[in-house]
């Protein structure tokens, strides 16, 4: 194999659209390494003994992990003191748990690892939420983002041909619909490569046997793993020792990055790598091709065409989509009508049963004495009908929810605290919060409860209210209007739903 030749060849991809090279490595680079911070420093610390030597639950002494750290490192107190603050800004909430965890820690595993602490030492509740939000933060990573991984190679491989290949590349094994397949085989290979780690000789084998795995998951996204660990052997047969020389000379490159706080690395030695590692397995693919028994799993020649072109990749792979329910269905007044009351009761039950779990006393909620609260109503209808357009953009979609009800709530809580003197909801304490009346983590509830009512509830409830018949549907509208207008007039104009659980007087500051 012709290193030089292949230094040459990813040098001039490299320097074709170098700037969208340069975006596509800083993006993987940014969500593969800066989501999660494993760091080396996590200790965990449990006494559990007390001083009669007896173990029991109660005698446990838990020490959290960054109380460890900072009596190893010699912590002063105004770093103490600034942590404190820190962990003390946000006090309510499930995201108010995690942010002050991670702030405290600097890593999501060290608060993992707090979570273990907190759930032996008996603090169950914040355990189970620490516990929770860093499972998925590590789920969300292994079979979301690793994925990137194959779709930076992709980009690569068609950028190496084909000159107008677009960022959006990066999305190539979302859009093959294969994506939770392809970082199933991505999490075995380092799997293996973790226990093959705990040899000597055999994880720089391994290691170098499995690296042509994601490249050919760019290639084929549906290629099964065996068969991909099966050519990923074949390939690399024989030229291990080609990518380590590459490797040894990269190393050179990397340390000059270390003298330029590491501003080299990011504008040149990273994007280099990838133009190299690129075209290091395209001539491995065409070296190797003829002898492969099974290189009809190859199957992208255009990938691998001899000279560049001014132009796309011919063939873009679309996501599969399946269409189970009719989404954009416009929806009739009735229809309108019968979604604002499901909606109402259904926050209203939900706002119930969480204040009956978390505080053990029924309590009816919200500003009118009916079994509904018309903000939900409200939100709910008003996405069906102001982000029909959005529909089609489930992103989109989630983003405008956000917006809009984060709009209706902020709205509806000014209004009964300036002119009723009454604060029903209040999210002081929570992360970003807006003057207690909207907060992030409410927000994102909103955005996808939002999505549910737009993909799967309204249209499921829409098909169920087209079954009954029109003149009944019309009498349910009609008498539950009355009932709702009778309600709204006697809580605004005579007196509100309050008391214990519902809401508190608040004095309006001139």
């Amino acid at each position: 194999m012709d290193l030089g030749k292949i230094k040459s060849e990813a040098k001039k991809n490299f320097k074709h659209n170098y700037f969208r090279n340069l975006i596509v490595v800083f993006i993987c680079t940014i969500l593969l390494s800066g989501v999660i911070n494993f760091s080396t420093k996590n200790i965990l610390s449990i006494d559990l003994t007390n001083k009669d030597n007896v173990k029991t639950v109660d005698s446990y002494n838990v020490k959290s992990n960054s109380e460890v750290l900072d009596e190893l490192l010699g912590k002063s107190k105004k770093e103490e003191k600034e942590d404190e603050d820190i962990s003390h800004k946000y006090t309510r909430g499930v995201l108010s748990v995690f942010v002050n965890e991670v702030a405290s820690t600097r890593s999501v595993l060290f608060s993992l690892l707090n979570g273990i602490n907190m759930f032996l030492g008996g603090n169950l509740s914040v355990a189970i939420i620490i516990l929770i939000s860093n499972i998925i933060l590590i789920l969300f990573r292994v079979f979301f983002l690793m994925v990137l991984k194959i779709g930076s190679n992709r980009y690569f491989l068609e950028e190496r041909r084909y000159l107008k290949t677009n960022i959006d590349r990066l999305l190539f094994p979302y859009r093959s619909g294969e994506n939770f397949r392809l970082a199933i085989i991505l999490l075995i290979k380092d799997l293996k490569l973790l226990l093959w780690s705990f040899t000597i000789i055999g994880f720089p084998i391994k290691y170098y046997e499995y690296s042509m795995i994601p490249y050919i998951l760019a290639e084929n996204p549906n290629i099964k793993r065996k068969d991909a660990f099966r050519l990923s052997k074949d390939l690399m047969n024989g030229n291990k020792l080609n990518l380590f020389k590459l490797d040894l000379y990269l190393i050179g490159w990397k340390i000059l990055g270390l003298f330029t706080f590491n501003l080299f690395n990011i504008f040149y030695t990273n994007v280099y790598t990838e133009a190299l590692y690129s075209e290091f397995y395209a001539h491995v693919r065409e070296n190797k091709y003829r002898e492969l028994s099974n290189k009809e799993l190859l199957n992208d020649n255009k990938l691998f065409i001899k000279k560049r072109v001014d132009e796309e990749y011919p063939e873009v792979i679309k996501k599969k989509t399946i269409t189970l329910i009719d989404f954009n269905k416009d929806y009739s007044l009735n229809t309108y009508i019968l979604l604002f009351f499901t909606f109402s009761f259904t926050g209203w039950l939900w706002e119930v049963l969480l204040h009956l779990v978390n505080n053990g006393v029924f309590v009816n909620r919200g500003t009118l004495y009916g079994p509904w609260l018309p903000i939900y109503g409200i939100g709910g209808v008003s996405i069906l009908f102001f982000l029909k357009r959005f529909r089609s953009h489930p992103v989109l979609m989630f983003l405008t929810s956000v917006i809009l009800c984060g709009i209706i709530e902020y709205t509806g809580a000014w209004y009964l605290e300036t002119f009723k003197h009454l604060k029903y909801w209040d999210y002081s304490g929570y992360f970003l919060n807006l003057d207690g009346r909207i907060c992030l983590e409410g927000l994102i509830v909103f955005g996808l409860g939002g999505c549910g009512f737009t993909y799967v509830f309204a249209p499921v409830l829409d098909n169920i209210f087209n079954t009954w018949n029109i003149n009944i549907k019309r009498i349910i509208s009609v008498v539950l209007i009355i009932l709702f207008l009778i309600d709204f007039s006697y809580s605004t104009f005579v007196k509100p739903n309050t008391g214990k659980g519902i809401s508190k007087e608040i004095e309006i500051k001139e």
